[in-house]
Formats: structure tokens, C-alpha cells, sequence
């Protein structure tokens, strides 16, 4: 009985977790798990239909057997990827942007960036901030713009925050932070310690952009993912993930 129906149980999980998350995030990629669902049910009542002999659909399992052990590979590798490394000095953070409402930063960001502080105060470090993101739609002023208002609020020194206010993408963000820094510095970026601060979902993307661009020692300390979209922003970063790696963007 469990195994017959256990294309409808998995459907049902899909609609349950879109229920509860299409409340909670604006991101149309949430679809995807309602869309899955309903396949589920499709297939269900079509199964006994289906000539289980076709070579059409001995590939059509195959591809999607494959699939999924891709997709638990790479989840594997993000959820595990390490992402609160204190030990390691630094010679700058690069705060990475996320979606500013308005004037008002979003959770995501505050999250971003009170790891940010509470890095600061576990290591005792006094590095130089650059906090990094462009001006969006929806967005009154630039993601460094409100991430560097954030962080005066929270005490920290306005001579150690710099603004990277041009970037749309990660890679720009990373690009963009690159000729800062090194301006800043007057080193090549692949002899300086570089903290990166973001999500954690975000560590392992982050990691190979940084390193396409000349990071050469790039460590993370990254905020904690919503519980209810754990899931969701897991999903989500596979795609981004394979079409960075793929496309190269």
C-alpha cells in the first residue's frame, strides 16, 4: 500500500511546504514545489497507463535516478561546506548584499550583517568593511548604502566601512570589491586574507566565484537560513549553482 502511494504521499509534502512557505517568501522559484506536487498526482493516476517497457521512459527514469543523486551530491557538499570559520585572520570582510525594501534592509540582510558584527566581537578584530551591493528594483537607496547605515548603528567605526554601491550579482559584488581592496590596500588581491559574510546557503557558490576572480584565500562566517526555508533556499542555490558553473555567470 505505502509503495503504491507513494508518489501521492511525496506530492502531498510538495503541496504542504508550498502552502506554508508562499507566505512567507516573495520569490516565484517557491513554484516550483507546487508544480512538483501536482506532477506527483498526475503521475499517480497515469502510472498504470504507462507502458513500463517503452525505452522512452526507462530514459525518462534514468535521467530523472541521475538527477537526483546530482541534486544529493551538491546538497551535501553546501549543507556541509564550512561556514563559521574563527580561527582564520583576516585583512578585510566583504559583506555581500541582499534585497533592500524601500529604505529598510530585509531580514536576510540584518542577518548578514549582525554576523558581521558578531564576528567582530568574537575575534577582537579590527579589519576594514566592505559592505557590497548596487541599487535594485524596489530599492531607494543602494544595498552598501543601508548596510553601511546598519552597521553605524551598531557602533562600528565609519573609517573602517567602505561602500562597493555598483554590484547586481555576487560575481560583481566580488569583482567590484576586488579593485577596492586592492586600491585600499596596495596588495593583489590573491596575498590578502579576504572574510566573506553572507547566507549560508551561499558559502560554496560564493566560494567558486570568488575564486574564478583571484581570491585566493576566501574563508566565510555566514548568518543561519529561515528554518521553513531551509528548503527552499537549499533548492533554489542547486539551479544557481549548476548555471554558474555551467555558464559561468
Amino acid at each position: 500500500m505505502l509503495k503504491r502511494n507513494i508518489d501521492l504521499i511525496v506530492g502531498s509534502l510538495f503541496i504542504f511546504y508550498f502552502i506554508i512557505i508562499n507566505f512567507m517568501s516573495l520569490l516565484m522559484f517557491k513554484y516550483l514545489f507546487l508544480i512538483l506536487g501536482l506532477l506527483c498526482f498526475i503521475y499517480h493516476f497515469i502510472k498504470k497507463y504507462l507502458n513500463k517497457k517503452c525505452t522512452l521512459y526507462k530514459i525518462v527514469k534514468g535521467v530523472i535516478c541521475c538527477v537526483l543523486i546530482i541534486f544529493i551530491l551538491v546538497e551535501s557538499i553546501m549543507v556541509l561546506y564550512p561556514k563559521h570559520d574563527l580561527d582564520t585572520k583576516c585583512d578585510y570582510i566583504i559583506v555581500l548584499g541582499a534585497l533592500v525594501n524601500k529604505n529598510k534592509i530585509s531580514q536576510s540582510l540584518k542577518e548578514r550583517l549582525d554576523s558581521c558584527v558578531e564576528y567582530l566581537y568574537l575575534t577582537h578584530d579590527n579589519p576594514k568593511i566592505i559592505v557590497s551591493g548596487g541599487q535594485g528594483r524596489g530599492e531607494n537607496i543602494s544595498e552598501a548604502s543601508a548596510m553601511k547605515s546598519y552597521l553605524l548603528s551598531k557602533g562600528i567605526d565609519e573609517k573602517n566601512i567602505i561602500m562597493e554601491d555598483k554590484s547586481r550579482t555576487t560575481k560583481e559584488n566580488f569583482c567590484f570589491s576586488k579593485k577596492i581592496i586592492e586600491g585600499d590596500s596596495h596588495k593583489k588581491i590573491e596575498n590578502l586574507n579576504i572574510k566573506v559574510i553572507t547566507t549560508d546557503f551561499h558559502t560554496l557558490r560564493s566560494k567558486i566565484i570568488s575564486k574564478r576572480v583571484g581570491y585566493a584565500n576566501t574563508t566565510f562566517y555566514t548568518s543561519s537560513s529561515n528554518g521553513a526555508l531551509f528548503i527552499l533556499n537549499y533548492t533554489r542555490e542547486f539551479f544557481a549553482l549548476i548555471c554558474n558553473i555551467i555558464f559561468n555567470c
